[in-house]
């Protein structure tokens, strides 16, 4: 099958021939001499419509299952933002990751265009220090992305699913690490898939909750609608908004699901600003955007060195037709750092391993401690 795009042997998208180096040095990094911040790769990639949100610029196979990526965030995003403009939105990791496994579905292993990928976990963990890594300064923060291709499933020559593990730094510097696993699935196979489920009717867009209490500056930005019961909401999938629906959907898309779940931690939290710094999210069905979907937060419990830094774990379930469709738990850390005390160190082991399906359930899954 070949791949969308053919790679300059030259350039940073050149993959590695049978013997050789691939025009990187495992000890000295790459030996080419490009620049992986030059430009963004095709938007087409990385499923985005529009340019300004490709975060990924530049990659190259260093393995057959190895890949080295560059990627920059804008100095300020739009909507991946947090109050004071002091760090960059952890979210941007997660969505950094997503387009990950889709480049390098394409690119790497040749997926074609117009096939579909479907996202079924996603996950990302800080490093220490923490946000402080993340720090806006005064250019674009520019990273680079060791990528490792687990689980490679291939039928007829043709990638079937795979898992990506990401650890990202910044200025030579561990910041953070990921993980996501991709289907992939032909537009035939799509259409049997969803079938008469596929948007039929306009969105259902209730009312914003408040925009200060889930930690939005503006009402278009919530995604949560108020509901009569404690600590659950109806889910908002605004098919306008132009960073969440970048391109035209048939369902309700995965990282909306992040937002819901980061909005209602927040929720839980007001008044305090607390950010998510570790997240762990299982996607088990396809939320229709036409029938109301609920977005129920609770809060776990957490002890020892984490409740002291001022952190709490969030379990969100989105549910529809009565049926889990997704669940994430989060942990989130005052965004002004604790009150007293050191920061503990993420553990690497936050993410590692897929929540089990049909959703997390009762699992308890490893946090920082």
């Amino acid at each position: 099958m070949p791949s969308i795009v053919e790679p300059d042997p030259h350039g940073p998208n050149a993959r590695p021939g049978p013997g050789s180096g691939g025009g990187f040095d495992f000890h000295d990094g790459p030996a080419t001499g490009y620049d992986f911040h030059d430009r963004t790769v095709s938007r087409h990639l990385v499923h985005r419509a529009s340019v300004s949100e490709v975060f990924l610029t530049g990659w190259q196979a260093t393995g057959p299952y190895d890949f080295l990526l560059g990627a920059q965030w804008p100095r300020l995003h739009g909507f991946y933002r947090l109050p004071g403009d002091r760090y960059h939105d952890p979210v941007l990791l997660a969505e950094t990751i997503r387009q990950t496994g889709l480049l390098i579905g394409h690119a790497g292993f040749g997926v074609p265009r117009g096939h579909h990928f479907v996202m079924e976990d996603l996950s990302y963990a800080l490093h220490e220090p923490g946000l402080p890594g993340l720090a806006v300064t005064a250019g674009p923060a520019s990273l680079m992305l060791t990528v490792g291709c687990e689980d490679v499933r291939m039928r007829h020559g043709e990638l079937v699913s795979l898992r990506v593990r990401v650890d990202v730094t910044r200025d030579g510097r561990p910041i953070g690490h990921g993980s996501g696993r991709l289907r992939v699935l032909s537009p035939a196979s799509y259409a049997r898939l969803r079938g008469p489920a596929r948007r039929t009717a306009p969105p259902l867009l209730p009312a914003p909750a408040a925009p200060e209490l889930v930690g939005r500056a503006q009402p278009a930005d919530v995604v949560l609608g108020p509901t009569l019961a404690p600590d659950t909401w109806l889910l908002r999938a605004d098919a306008t908004h132009p960073v969440l629906f970048d391109h035209e959907l048939d369902h309700v898309p995965g990282m909306l699901v992040l937002e819901a779940a980061r909005q209602a931690a927040q929720r839980l939290r007001h008044p305090e600003p607390v950010v998510p710094v570790e997240l762990v999210t299982s996607f088990d069905r396809y939320i229709e955007l036409d029938r109301p979907c609920f977005v129920r937060a609770v809060p776990e419990p957490t002890a020892g060195p984490a409740a002291a830094d001022g952190r709490l774990a969030v379990r969100v379930q989105l549910l529809q037709d009565g049926r889990p469709a997704a669940e994430c738990l989060l942990l989130t850390a005052p965004l002004d750092g604790p009150a007293e005390g050191p920061r503990v160190p993420a553990r690497r082991e936050a993410y590692e391993g897929r929540p089990a399906a049909p959703g997390l359930g009762g699992t308890r899954l490893p946090l920082a401690s």
